[in-house]
């Protein structure tokens, strides 16, 4: 059946109705089932033999593909619906001749969804879409333009307003419609809120306090979906872990081929989020608790027997370091292990991230012109061992003033991505109660580089949007802010609960140029296709990157961040004048090639004198 002919055959006394045509929402929802629950309709309905389901104000109508008559679902059977058309007529009182003027408007039997309707007290309204590719395209008649007031809110439906323009009597609104995030938000509900939909446009698009619950449960509905996953996938990899070796990618400058390495650190994320995972289904997921803490249990026992003495090192066997050993403490609660970090110590409050020594000794990494930029304090390292000491209630080694004084230039000797830096300072600032000021800082600049669509990172941008999430929640920003994080970050869930593969880390080795012939150099350079090569103040290096091609990091961080807990109902306290924020340098890479050369290694190749590399011999 046509549209034009159901709506010839619907009464004009109709508050309001919605129609869709089946055989596109079949398509989309790929399951028959879905469409019946969508829809209210008997379970055993055949619905190859209707063109399009009907939502009225009346009742629940079907329109069979051949025939004039409609169906009404009644309770588990379908019933004739009284006819208004006698043979070559159109009587006034039907929905078409009430809303003839703006019918006219569309191509109405094109439309794979078509609403209309009125609620006093504001006029008539219609809505029109068509789906191409699962996006539904849609454009709604309202009397005026609407408030957008909770507009970010509209994602967690699916949905995103495009702007509109005054054309003649309407004030044309254009939405786009995310039709499978949309099917989904509906299931996850067990489509319960189907009248918030008819309730948003016969408001003329404004959304009241109640459509904004309703968002706000369907943004949080989502994000505990993904979470789920996440945590399902993170105990998949958790227990893999334990039975083969799953280490990230060293991929060292061509011509050198990549190889495994770093298979302990990553399960310091892991272990973290598996505990997470463990509190939440003990009080909320009773099934998946049992295999939750299975896994704990197991990653947790792989790295107790993977210690050298009471430390860790990145790879099964090499040498131990702080950076390391704080990573891996990420998932562990043990004092002796953090009190065995003061060996890194510099004394000054900051922490060398391995020991060295000028000759090859056992525990030390032995010194060379090309590693000498690593024999110095490394800020990043320092953060992580600052509050895992205040997590384990030990005293205070690094005091506030040093993390304040590295603030402007932090970064890391091995953190590839600006916002890893920001979540180790993050953690550090947390409880500290004279970090107030710096909190707002770091606040500022997280704020100030979040994308409009509430992600982050000009590169990684899923590792980057749960890092930044992460860091908001522990400088104690927790508000709608953080939510839309949370949902937009979804967009990159990949199937079975993984997260994209991103390069956390990177190490440098710094070689005399000057050795090399003009005519070497250059063609090094030009020939750097993966950008591994940087100069950096008159310093030539050569950049390893470290991908976390098993998802382990990624992964534990996603979830991580969509376990973190916050009121999304209420809008973000004014604490900083987010109008003025502007984006920090650092946070508009494109690479991690970019950040390194620009960002994190600068700081560390400036005044370094020879005597340096012998303090810790």
């Amino acid at each position: 059946m046509r549209v034009s002919d159901i709506l010839h055959n619907l009464p004009a006394s109709l508050e309001w109705m919605v129609l869709f045509n089946l055989i596109t929402i079949r398509r989309l929802a790929a399951d028959d089932n879905v469409v019946r629950a969508m829809f209210f309709l008997p379970t055993d309905a055949n619905l190859d033999a209707y063109s399009h389901a009907i939502l009225s104000s009346d009742g629940h109508l079907l329109a069979p593909h051949a025939g004039s008559e409609l169906l009404l679902v009644k309770d588990t059977a379908l019933t004739p619906y009284p006819s208004l058309l006698t043979p070559h007529s159109s009587p006034p009182s039907s929905l078409f001749h009430r809303f003839t003027k703006q019918l006219q408007l569309f191509p109405i039997d094109e439309a794979d969804c078509l609403g209309l309707g009125e609620q006093a007290p504001f006029p008539p309204v219609l809505l029109f879409l068509q789906a191409n590719n699962g996006l539904g395209e849609a454009k709604a008649l309202f009397a005026q333009p609407p408030s957008l007031a909770h507009y970010d809110l509209l994602p967690a439906a699916g949905l995103k307003f495009e702007g509109g323009s005054q054309q003649g009597l309407y004030y044309v609104a254009e939405f786009t419609n995310r039709l499978p995030v949309h099917f989904h938000a509906g299931i996850l509900a067990h489509f319960t809120r189907t009248s918030h939909c008819n309730r948003f446009f016969l408001r003329h698009g404004n959304i009241d306090f109640q459509l904004a619950l309703g968002l706000t449960q369907a943004a949080r509905d989502r994000v505990v979906w993904a979470r789920d996953r996440s945590l399902e996938a993170t105990t998949r990899l958790g227990q893999r872990a334990c039975r083969e070796t799953l280490a990230l990618t060293c991929q060292p400058p061509p011509p050198a081929s990549p190889y495994p390495f770093g298979n302990l650190v990553p399960l310091g994320f892991v272990l973290k989020a598996l505990k997470v995972g463990a509190e939440i289904a003990s009080s909320h997921k009773p099934d998946r608790d049992e295999s939750i803490q299975a896994a704990r249990g197991e990653v947790e026992q792989l790295l107790l027997d993977k210690r050298q003495g009471p430390l860790w090192a990145y790879h099964t066997g090499h040498l131990v370091t702080a950076t390391d050993s704080a990573l891996v403490l990420q998932g562990l609660s043990h004092s002796e292990a953090i009190e065995a970090l003061e060996i890194f110590a510099d004394g000054q409050g900051g922490y060398y991230p391995q020991l060295w020594a000028d000759t090859d000794e056992p525990g030390r990494m032995t010194l060379t012109p090309a590693n000498r930029h690593w024999c110095q304090p490394d800020y990043a390292t320092t953060c992580l061992i600052r509050a895992l000491r205040q997590a384990a209630g030990l005293p205070e080694k690094t005091p506030l003033d040093y993390l304040v004084a590295g603030f402007e230039a932090r970064s890391g000797l091995y953190f590839a991505n600006p916002y890893l830096v920001d979540w180790a300072l993050a953690q550090a600032i947390a409880s500290d109660e004279a970090a107030a000021s710096l909190r707002q800082r770091l606040l500022a600049d997280l704020l100030g580089s979040m994308h409009a669509d509430y992600t982050f990172g000009g590169y990684d941008v899923a590792l980057s949007t749960s890092l930044a999430i992460l860091s908001m929640a522990a400088l104690g920003y927790s508000g709608r802010t953080m939510r839309l994080a949370q949902l937009h970050l979804l967009d990159f869930m990949e199937a079975g609960g993984l997260w994209p593969a991103a390069t956390p880390f990177y190490s440098t080795l710094s070689f005399d140029h000057t050795r090399l012939s003009a005519q070497t150099l250059f063609n090094l350079m030009l020939n750097d296709s993966r950008r591994q090569m940087a100069e950096v103040n008159g310093q030539y290096h050569a950049i390893t990157f470290y991908e976390d091609t098993p998802r382990l990091i990624a992964t534990s961080l996603a979830a991580l961040a969509l376990s973190e807990k916050c009121q999304s109902t209420m809008r973000d306290p004014e604490v900083i004048d987010r109008a003025n924020l502007v984006c920090h340098p650092r946070y508009q890479s494109d690479s991690p090639s970019f950040y390194i050369a620009r960002f994190a290694l600068p700081p560390y190749l400036s005044g370094i004198a020879p005597h340096v590399a012998r303090d810790k011999v």
